[in-house]
């Protein structure tokens, strides 16, 4: 579990007060002991679509992974958006799905070399195709010891969540990388999406 990485609710966007409405994840990608990635998981007003949006390694506005709170603030300034929930995924668990051709030592030698984007579209497409709900419950235990997240982020939360995505289909998953630096307009553009959920799909904004 990771211990309160949210800052003080006076400064915060407000979350979505629908039933069905956005839910958007941060995510840590860790590897060789420290963070590697960062995304933010969008599940999209209705729960039709998940974009995933991918921070470039290096970019400006979360230029030190290490610190969650001060990189949840940052990506919040600048989305205008609330980050309702928080993970910590340690990349060795990709080394347990049978799709993904990673070995361990590769994980450690060169965490650099796996892109944010190289890693959750697969895992989320192959975790939504997957209908057997035996296997989806082998996939999870397997899965857990991988993953640290906020106490909200508790069993009946996710339970609630995983009901409304079950109609998802893979084809409605995309992500799209952030540019390293951001124009205003783009800026204007990533605050809009987030607000409205127009476009559609992240990759059409950059």
């Amino acid at each position: 579990m990771i211990n309160d990485p949210f800052p003080a609710e006076d400064n915060r966007p407000e979350a979505s007060e629908e039933d069905r409405g956005p839910v958007n994840f941060l995510v840590f990608g860790q590897a060789a002991s420290s963070n590697q990635t960062l995304s933010i998981f969008h599940l999209a007003d209705g729960r039709r679509r998940i974009d995933i949006l991918n921070f470039p390694q290096g970019a400006e506005v979360v230029a030190n992974l290490e610190d969650v709170e001060a990189t949840l603030v940052a990506v919040e300034e600048l989305t205008g958006a609330r980050m309702e929930h928080v993970m910590l995924w340690d990349l060795a668990f990709l080394t347990e799905l049978e799709s993904m051709d990673i070995t361990a030592e590769e994980l450690t030698d060169d965490p650099e070399s796996f892109s944010a984007d190289d890693v959750w579209t697969p895992v989320l497409q192959e975790a939504l195709e997957t209908q057997d709900p035996g296997q989806l419950q082998s996939i999870a235990r397997s899965l857990t010891p991988y993953v640290a997240a906020d106490q909200g982020l508790n069993t009946g939360r996710i339970t609630d969540l995983a009901r409304s995505l079950r109609h998802v289909p893979a084809a409605n998953i995309a992500s799209c990388t952030i540019p390293e630096d951001l124009t205003q307009a783009q800026r204007a553009d990533l605050v809009e999406y987030f607000a409205t959920g127009q476009p559609t799909r992240c990759a059409e904004l950059f």
